[in-house]
């Protein structure tokens, strides 16, 4: 990508899409079977961890959008380099457990999901924007 924004706006577009997908097992359009490695038992435990990435995700959107200056909340701005790094993290040991999963679509679907979000965020990660230069 040539620019931090293409790079913030295929994050977002992936994070987006990966709402959809974990919306769509709520609603019960994506077997259970096919997520979390096939472990959750019942449709309580499936509510709360699938609420949980929507908002996990959700954060991740924030934090790049205060990254790129698309939005203007003065308490995440400090965070938001700290959360690119968290979220490279995440997304590396989610590919780890993505190829690890019972399951092919989390490995041969999610794991290079995962792994590009990993490579995006790093990217991103290493970018210096005008607004964080100037209150240095």
């Amino acid at each position: 990508m040539k620019t931090p924004q293409l790079t913030a706006y295929a994050i977002l577009i992936i994070l987006g899409m990966l709402i959809l997908f974990h919306l769509s097992v709520v609603a019960g359009f994506v077997s259970p079977d096919l997520v979390w490695g096939g472990r959750i038992q019942t449709r309580e435990d499936l509510i709360h961890v699938e609420l949980a990435s929507i908002c996990m995700l959700l954060l991740f959107a924030l934090i790049v959008l205060a990254k790129i200056d698309l939005i203007d909340m003065a308490w995440i701005k400090p965070l938001a380099q700290f959360g690119l790094w968290m979220m490279a993290l995440y997304f590396l040991i989610n590919t780890t457990t993505n190829l690890l999963a019972k399951t092919a679509l989390e490995r041969y679907l999610f794991s290079p999901v995962a792994l590009s979000l990993a490579a995006l965020t790093i990217r991103l990660a290493l970018v210096r924007f005008p607004s964080e230069t100037s209150s240095e």
